[in-house]
Order: C-alpha cells, then sequence, then structure tokens
C-alpha cells in the first residue's frame, strides 16, 4: 500500500514545482506579472505531470517529501529551459533574424542566452 495518496503526491509536486520555480526566478527574472504566471503555471504543471516520473526513474520511495523534491527538480528545469528558449526567440524577434541565423546563433550560446541590451531613447527638445 503506497504511503501517499494520489491527491495528496500530486499536491506536493504541485507545491514543489511552485517553488522551483520561485527558486531560479532570482537569476532569470521575469519580464512582466503575466511572464510570470505563464511561467509558473508552466512550471507547476510539468511538476504535476513529470514527479512520478522521476521518482520512477530515481527508484525514491512513496513518500510526500520525495514528491515535493521531484517536484521542485522538475519546476526548476522548466523554468531554467523555457527562460533560456524565451531569451533566444526574443533576441531573434528583436534583431530580425532568420532560421539560418538562429541555427548559427545556437552554436554560441553564451551570446544567446544573455538578455537583450536596454534601448535608450534620445530625448527630443521641440523648440517653438
Amino acid at each position: 500500500m503506497p504511503a501517499t495518496t494520489f491527491i495528496g503526491a500530486k499536491i506536493a509536486s504541485a507545491l514543489g514545482g511552485l517553488f522551483g520555480g520561485l527558486a531560479v526566478m532570482a537569476y532569470m527574472k521575469p519580464i512582466s506579472i503575466l511572464d510570470a504566471t505563464i511561467r509558473g503555471g508552466i512550471s507547476t504543471g510539468s511538476a504535476i505531470i513529470g514527479s512520478t516520473l522521476l521518482m520512477d526513474v530515481m527508484s525514491w520511495p512513496d513518500i510526500v517529501e520525495y514528491y515535493a523534491i521531484a517536484g521542485a527538480v522538475i519546476g526548476f528545469s522548466a523554468w531554467s529551459v523555457l527562460g533560456a528558449c524565451a531569451r533566444v526567440f526574443i533576441k531573434v524577434e528583436k534583431n530580425k533574424l532568420d532560421a539560418i541565423e538562429v541555427v548559427s546563433a545556437m552554436n554560441n550560446l553564451d551570446e544567446a542566452i544573455k538578455p537583450a541590451a536596454k534601448v535608450r531613447r534620445k530625448r527630443v527638445v521641440k523648440k517653438y
């Protein structure tokens, strides 16, 4: 007989995924509240789905704490991968690159993952 119920395992996984997503937020800050909400939802959702698989692969016992740990690992990974992909696509959109330039930029991942530099606007003074 398992030590946890199905619902208890999913709740622990969801909380672990949310915690994992929030932990990586300190390093890869979201652009807006909508961005944070979307990434948090994806971290939580992927933790709910993937924590059981991670538990089976690692041969961990069926205990609530392990579901929370597995959820945190999955949530942290989901946020990290999603943030890296988002930064690449934001740069592609900003620089209006085509598919071949994107593939060549992927060879230099350090440059591709860096956040885009903020654009300074020139102040226009109108003379009357």
